[in-house]
Formats: C-alpha cells, sequence, structure tokens
C-alpha cells in the first residue's frame, strides 16, 4: 500500500507548505528583550510600549533621543505604534521621531501598526511619509501584512497611498496570496479591484486559487473563477485546485471548479488523480462528484 502512504504524504506536504507561506508572509513585530540601552533612551522606549505619554513628554525634556534603538533595533515609535498609542506616536512625530526607520528585522512603525490593525496610526504615518511600498527582511510589506490578518481598512489606506498590489515576498508570495489563505474575501476583492494578478505564483507554484481551493475558502474561490483565475494550474507537485479541494474534502468548491472546466483527470507528478486523493480519504461525496464529472 505504498500507493497510500505516498498520496497522503503529498497532502500533507501541502499542508506543510501553507504553514511555511505564514511564516514568510508575516511582518516579524520586534521582540522587547529586557538588555538595556543607557538610562532615559531605553525608559523612553518602554515608556512608549506602555502609553505612557506623560513619561514619554518628561524623559524627552531630560534629554532621551526621540531615536533611540534597543538591541532589536526599535524606536519609541516602532513600539507606539505595535501598541496602538497614537497620542504618542503624534508626539514622537512631533519631536522628530524618523518614519522610517527600520529595526533588526527590516519592519518599519508602518508594518508594525498595519500587522497590528492600528488603521488611525497607519493614517498617521503615511500622511508624514511613511513608505508604503518599505520591505522587511523576508520581503514583506505592510500590505501583505494587513492582508493576511485581514485588517481591510488599512488594506484600503494603503492602496489609496500607492502600495504595490503585485509586490511578491522572498517566496513570490503576494497580499492576494495571504488574504486569500486566510479567508478575507473583502480584501481579496479589494485587491483583485486595484489589479491584482489572479494567477501568479509563489516559488511552491501555488496560485490563490490552490491555496483558497486547499482551505475551503469558497466565496474566495468563486471570486477567484470569475477573475479568470486558471482552473487547471498546478503547482511545482503537479497538484491542481481540484486535488487539493479533493483530498481535503471540499465538495462545494470541487463542483465549482468542476463547472469551470477543471481537468477531472490531470496527474500529479506521482500519477495521482484527484479521485485518487479523495479515495485513499474515503471522501465519498467528492468521489461521487469526480465519477460523475467523467473521472476514470
Amino acid at each position: 500500500m505504498n500507493w497510500r502512504k505516498e498520496m497522503v504524504f503529498e497532502t500533507s506536504l501541502l499542508t506543510a507548505r501553507k504553514v511555511r507561506m505564514v511564516a514568510s508572509l508575516i511582518v516579524v513585530a520586534t521582540l522587547w528583550a529586557t538588555v538595556a540601552i543607557a538610562g532615559v533612551n531605553e525608559d523612553l522606549i518602554e515608556a512608549a510600549k506602555r502609553g505612557d505619554l506623560p513619561e514619554i513628554k518628561s524623559l524627552l525634556g531630560k534629554g532621551a533621543e526621540v531615536n533611540a534603538k534597543n538591541n532589536n533595533g526599535s524606536t519609541a515609535l516602532m513600539a507606539a505604534s505595535l501598541q496602538g498609542h497614537r497620542e504618542i506616536v503624534e508626539a514622537l512625530l512631533a519631536k522628530g521621531a524618523e518614519v522610517n526607520d527600520k529595526n533588526n528585522n527590516g519592519s518599519t512603525a508602518l508594518m508594525l501598526a498595519s500587522l497590528q490593525g492600528h488603521p488611525e496610526i497607519v493614517q498617521t504615518l503615511l500622511a508624514k511619509g511613511a513608505e508604503v511600498n518599505a520591505k522587511n527582511n523576508n520581503g514583506s510589506t505592510a500590505l501583505i501584512a494587513a492582508s493576511l490578518q485581514g485588517h481591510r481598512e488599512i488594506v484600503e489606506a494603503l492602496l489609496a497611498k500607492g502600495a504595490e498590489v503585485n509586490v511578491k515576498n522572498n517566496n513570490s508570495a503576494t497580499a492576494l496570496m495571504a488574504a486569500s489563505l486566510q479567508g478575507h474575501r473583502e480584501i481579496v476583492e479589494a485587491l483583485l479591484a486595484k489589479g491584482a494578478e489572479v494567477n501568479v505564483k509563489d516559488d511552491d507554484g501555488s496560485t490563490a486559487l490552490i491555496i483558497a481551493s486547499l482551505d475551503n475558502h469558497r466565496e474566495i474561490v468563486q471570486a477567484l473563477l470569475a477573475k479568470g483565475a486558471d482552473v487547471n494550474a498546478k503547482d511545482n507537485n503537479g497538484w491542481t485546485a481540484l486535488m487539493a479541494a479533493s483530498s481535503n474534502d471540499h465538495p462545494e468548491i470541487v463542483q465549482a471548479l468542476l463547472a469551470k472546466g477543471a481537468d477531472v483527470n490531470v496527474k500529479d507528478n506521482k500519477g495521482s488523480t484527484a479521485l485518487m486523493l479523495a479515495s485513499v480519504k474515503g471522501h465519498r461525496e467528492v468521489e461521487e462528484l469526480l465519477i460523475k464529472a467523467g473521472a476514470k
């Protein structure tokens, strides 16, 4: 029964790829280490993290450097942006905080605010000249971070300021893939409306359609198909969206893909078909749909 083990292994590989994609997409939030920088500068960053505006003002009056960094390269502005302290963000900017500074992960205050879902801070930073298409060390941007986390208001604000809708991270994943992965339909629609390329592939060969089909995001599958998603696109292992949906027992997505012309008998790199993948896991309803559509 080695063939059965191989097909189960293929499925586990696709799931593992999803985990890797999340890891590659997310903007790494700064880690607040206890290793200190000297005196008032350290206190300034900690006060910004806590949201203590009076202390911020006092420390700045005592000579704290507004752009001082801790050992992770984080500034008070980054700390306040990450935690959602808008008044502190405004106070620091008024004192000359560098809006486009990066921490050791390459993340900016804008990326951190976008990741955590602080739209007012995002607007404030953009108004002060935050670089909307800056990338962190993983190649992710504020738009990719906000799309992954489902922050629609922030996605729309970034797009309005010229965020590159088809920018890729270091693994060639896009904001559309991030939103499709997590099931954020409204963000998918907003990205598509701004010209997101529906058939672009990441380094694993996955498209947004394959990703959405894997996790049963039906409305996103329909939106992608309506925009011309290639229903028979293959990833690097030869898997199609139909195979992903069949293996994971998503009959409604199987139906939608078949209605758009999915090849029911296409084989992956190991010779497996969607019917084989569904059968080995006992997905009876999917089996019946595939057989009715002409699966051999």
